[in-house]
């Protein structure tokens, strides 16, 4: 983990390179209905909430599991 950024729906979740499929695949598994879903690349998560309410509570609980 490097940081984390949101807008709107939208969480800019930055990694390590190399990291950022397996962070994705965390988030995939975690069920939270909050989260329509993800889309990683090598250092980069993007986090697509249902909601901008929803962004800000998920922001939260992954600043919480860190």
């Amino acid at each position: 983990f490097v940081s984390l950024d949101s807008t709107d729906n939208l969480i800019v979740l930055k990694t390590l390179p190399g990291n950022a499929n397996a962070i994705g695949v965390i988030i995939d598994n975690l069920g939270w209905p909050e989260i329509m879903g993800n889309i990683s690349g090598d250092d980069t998560c993007l986090i697509i909430c249902r909601t901008k309410t929803s962004a800000k509570e998920v922001s939260k609980k992954l600043l919480e599991l860190l």
